[in-house]
């Protein structure tokens, strides 16, 4: 008898330690930032001030290959804008329409919801998932959010003379 009430005692002590601890219920696979999401993930304002100018525009309206970027225009966003602007104007003139919109601005945030988008992303003929055909097979890269942490510059350089070639041939990659 003396055994079982010590057994009782202890099992009864240490099954309320992981409840006391905090440590009941799991979090569940995706759950763990919960507290950190947002309601509208890429149209919630940055620190940063409006532009004056909310859209930039590079290159002429009728290329077969447009590139549309929907990122805040402000200073961290800057490489990304010169990036594009160096695509339309300097690597593949006539053959590339580029824009940024900042979807901060009542302008931007109309073509954000028209192109029905949830978080911040760069489309390339419309679509922000691209399937890049490398050397060792087919890897696709998805457009959306921070350059440098889901994608990088050379991955957009890479969509874009894949799409210059898809629309104006092969022999048309060879810039200028």
């Amino acid at each position: 008898m003396q055994r079982f009430a010590w057994l009782s005692l202890i099992l009864v002590t240490t099954a309320g330690i992981p409840l006391a601890a905090g440590c009941g219920r799991p979090t569940l696979p995706g759950q763990q930032f919960q507290g950190e999401r947002r309601a509208i993930p890429g149209a919630v304002a940055t620190d940063t001030p409006h532009p004056p100018q909310p859209n930039h525009t590079w290159g002429p309206e009728e290329a077969k290959v447009r590139v549309v970027a929907f990122y805040p225009i402000d200073e961290p966003h800057q490489g990304l804008i010169d990036l594009l602007k160096g695509l339309a104007t300097e690597e593949y003139p006539g053959k590339l329409y580029a824009r940024c919109v900042d979807y901060r601005t009542p302008e931007g945030r109309a073509l954000f919801s028209r192109a029905e988008l949830q978080v911040a992303a760069i489309l390339i003929n419309g679509e922000n998932s691209i399937d890049l055909k490398t050397a060792t097979g087919v890897r696709t890269v998805d457009f959306v959010k921070d350059m440098g942490r889901y994608w990088t510059a050379d991955d957009l350089r890479e969509a874009v003379a894949q799409a210059i070639a898809e629309g104006y041939g092969a022999e048309s990659t060879s810039r200028k």
